[in-house]
């Protein structure tokens, strides 16, 4: 993996990075730049082949963020 890659795959939570390291996977670079862009702000289109995460890629932002807002303590 990169060192680029590193970096962006330290954005997603110890979840996900397990999550990926049990099956033997790592985060595709369209997967965590969507994630980066999403937590910009930012509108996405993301057009990649059959097979490549996209789905994963289109609902990482909001699993990422659930679980980030469950782990938070309550205001």
């Amino acid at each position: 993996m990169s060192a680029l890659k590193q970096r962006r795959a330290r954005a997603l939570p110890d979840v996900f990075q397990r999550w990926f390291a049990a099956r033997g996977w790592a985060p595709r670079t369209h997967q965590l730049d969507l994630l980066a862009a999403a937590r910009a702000g930012k509108s996405t289109l993301l057009i990649a082949p059959t097979g490549a995460g996209k789905t994963l890629a289109g609902f990482l932002p909001t699993l990422v963020e659930l679980t980030e807002a469950r782990a938070a303590p309550p205001k």
